[in-house]
């Protein structure tokens, strides 16, 4: 009875033993970043958010090699490859960026390929692709989200690629989607999205700086006017697309002057913002 017991006592741990240890501890591990994601987005230094997430991306790519459609795990690498590009990258070196913007994309597009509805879905022609994400639903922001984020931002660090810059109608459609389904994503970032399609573009291809205007004050709305991003890229794209050197240093003053992290989870972001508002307002020459 004694030995019949010993045994049923070990089942557990040769239920587990079939998992093995190295998954056991990647999953402990993704469950680890998860949990800590918020302690970053606090953070209040730049240079050690950036070293960290830095770290952090190599560490998610090389947990996918041994768990390649781990939702969670791509979804944070979508996260983190895109973040680190508009963050750290694009402004000093926009060819590495480039780069990051589609790693991120790809991961997003294979979290979102974990649906039937989305496999191929880079292949496809627009009006199949359009008709893919009528599919998408709440649990898919996220994905939608980061893949258009990085594609276009990789698009428009490509400019000189007519190949690149044909598939920008997909990168809208996605963030048409999210936008659909959760305005309010990422600080309103589809709104924000879509402020900077219209105001950086000239109006023979669709440029309107009255409708990015209307997307500006709709994403400060959104966030109560507390993420000083907004006012950044408000000042980068608004303000010198109509040529208002007033605006362009009153939305960069009100920058320098706002506390960083009034939003939850938003610290890390505004003093990157500040940063990003005085390297602005010295090339102020540059714009206007």
């Amino acid at each position: 009875m004694a030995a019949l017991k010993k045994s049923l006592f070990l089942l557990p741990w040769i239920a587990l033993s079939g998992c093995s240890a190295k998954t056991i501890a990647l999953h402990q591990t993704v469950a680890l970043l998860d949990s800590g994601a918020q302690a970053f987005y606090d953070e209040p230094d730049p240079v050690l958010a950036q070293e960290v997430m830095g770290s952090n991306m190599k560490l998610l790519e090389a947990l996918l090699v041994s768990e390649p459609d781990n939702a969670r795990l791509l979804a944070r690498a979508a996260e983190s490859f895109n973040g680190y590009a508009f963050l750290f990258l694009e402004d000093a070196a926009p060819e590495r960026a480039k780069g990051f913007y589609k790693r991120g994309r790809d991961h997003a597009l294979k979290l979102l390929a974990r649906k039937n509805a989305f496999k191929g879905l880079a292949e496809k022609n627009l009006d199949a692709f359009t008709q893919a994400l009528a599919k998408a639903g709440p649990s898919d922001v996220e994905a939608l989200f980061w893949a258009g984020f990085g594609w276009a931002n990789s698009i428009n660090l490509s400019k000189d690629d007519p190949g690149a810059v044909a598939e920008l109608p997909k990168a809208v459609a996605l963030m048409q989607r999210v936008r659909d389904l959760s305005p309010d994503y990422q600080f309103a970032g589809p709104e924000l999205f879509f402020a900077i399609y219209y105001a950086s573009r000239p109006a023979i291809l669709g440029g309107d700086v009255a409708k990015a205007r209307t997307y500006f004050e709709d994403a400060r709305a959104r966030t109560s006017g507390k993420f000083l991003m907004t006012y950044v890229l408000e000042a980068r794209f608004l303000a010198v697309a109509v040529q208002d050197q007033e605006l362009f240093k009153a939305l960069l003053t009100r920058v320098a002057q706002t506390p960083a992290g009034a939003l939850p989870g938003s610290r890390m972001q505004d003093e990157v913002a500040k940063r990003k508002a005085a390297a602005l307002m010295g090339k102020i020459n540059d714009y206007f």
